[in-house]
């Protein structure tokens, strides 16, 4: 038995991927299908690039520091030099 899979997307999005599929002869219905066999029988491909925890820790370091910035800053390559000899 088939199960119906629906997903929203912005309409130019749905209209560029529908031409690109086409012009390779596939579906939008056909290429989810082969997109959700893939990842059901051999997991999310490699390429994915999902990070790991350790790799999540440093994005989330990073966006604390953007947000409450406390790291010292440098406006030239001499105040660098200096922050970085202390």
């Amino acid at each position: 038995m088939d199960s119906r899979v629906d997903s929203r997307v912005p309409m130019d999005v749905k209209e560029k991927a529908s031409k690109e599929l086409a012009a390779h002869g596939l579906s939008i219905s056909s290429f989810i299908r082969m997109v959700l066999s893939s990842v059901a029988n051999d997991g999310l491909p490699k390429y994915w690039g999902i990070p790991n925890a350790e790799t999540m820790s440093s994005i989330y370091e990073a966006v604390d520091d953007i947000k409450q910035p406390h790291l010292k800053s440098a406006s030239s390559y001499d105040e660098l030099e200096k922050l970085l000899d202390e």
